[in-house]
């Protein structure tokens, strides 16, 4: 590591250095057929730094797919704060999730290895910011009377789920039919709330 730095510096730049390497590798490769060797070979650090900063292979997953989740949180909620009104930023949000799915590292990360080896739980816990930023704008378009739900809490976890699932099923396929055939289904959905 680079000399005259302190102690922390150091700390906070051989994280970074992992976690850039570490979500090069599990989006080219994947994360099963990257070994820990290959994680810090070429950062002049040994594998007790790489286990100094996470616990395990595993936690540098959890870490990698948090940082995106909050990539992608922070893109949508910039694409979105603009628009006119809550169900417009609904409907952009929505719509620029499906769309980030299918930038080819983020399909990779999101879509196939975070499910395959991170719990439901886990993902859940990554996925709460995006949860309550969708949460926010439901409660506000009910609270404006542009959508109607007999519970927003519920409806937010109908939308984040159908959202999910739809941007997972594009994501399988490099298939433009499925993205646009994901973003009609969810229009539709939203649409059947509107008052």
């Amino acid at each position: 590591m680079a000399s005259g730095l302190t102690k922390v510096e150091q700390t906070q730049r051989t994280r970074r250095a992992i976690l850039d390497r570490a979500r090069r590798l599990f989006a080219q490769n994947g994360y099963a057929a990257t070994g820990t060797e290959e994680l810090i070979r070429g950062l002049g650090i040994t594998r007790g730094a790489l286990y100094h900063q996470f616990k395990d292979k595993q936690g540098v997953l959890e870490a990698v797919i948090g940082e995106v989740y909050e990539e992608i949180t922070c893109t949508i909620r910039a694409r979105v704060e603009q628009l006119p009104t809550c169900l417009d930023r609904i409907l952009m949000g929505c719509h620029a999730c499906l769309d980030i799915a299918m930038q080819e590292d983020l399909r990779r990360l999101v879509f196939i290895e975070a499910p395959a080896f991170l719990s439901v739980d886990k993902l859940a816990e990554l996925d709460k910011r995006g949860f309550t930023l969708l949460q926010e704008a439901i409660q506000n378009a009910v609270d404006e009377g542009l959508l109607k739900t007999v519970d927003v809490e519920g409806f937010t976890f109908l939308l984040n789920g159908s959202l999910n699932a739809l941007a997972s099923w594009a994501a399988q396929t490099r298939d433009g039919d499925r993205l646009r055939i994901a973003h009609e289904l969810l229009e539709t959905q939203i649409q059947l709330y509107r008052t």
